[in-house]
């Protein structure tokens, strides 16, 4: 005796759970690029009160399209450069004071750059 077997109905594919992934996808993708660039950098606590500190031997004045290294403009490219020509003349502490419309981010990569020069001293200082 034969016996047929009842012929399946497939059933219409749900693009439903498919649309669901997809915006979780997207959403994985976007939160976890990063649009900028960003650093780290160490903030200790300030000298103690009285002027305690040593005064800083050197002045970066940081603003938005320039550096400034005691009073002489110098390019961004030549910052380290700089720096290090600081240390060799015993000049081994840098204030940076930020001025004009100065970003977080241009404060935090100058800061990082000047960190990379040994035996250098870097202190910012707040907006006008």
């Amino acid at each position: 005796m034969r016996v047929e077997r009842p012929v399946r109905k497939q059933k219409p594919i749900s693009l439903t759970p498919l649309v669901d992934v997809i915006f979780l996808l997207l959403l994985f993708f976007m939160l976890s690029s990063t649009f900028t660039s960003f650093g780290q950098v160490e903030i200790g606590a300030p000298a103690g009160g009285g002027g305690s500190g040593a005064a800083p031997k050197a002045l970066l004045v940081l603003r938005e399209d320039k550096l400034l290294l005691n009073g002489s403009e110098i390019e961004s490219g030549h910052l380290e450069e700089e720096a290090r020509k600081l240390v060799e003349r015993d000049t081994g502490s840098l204030l940076v004071l930020v001025r004009g419309g100065t970003t977080t981010q241009e404060l935090v990569t100058v800061v990082s750059r000047l960190r990379t020069v040994p035996d250098l001293g870097v202190t910012v200082a707040g907006t006008e």
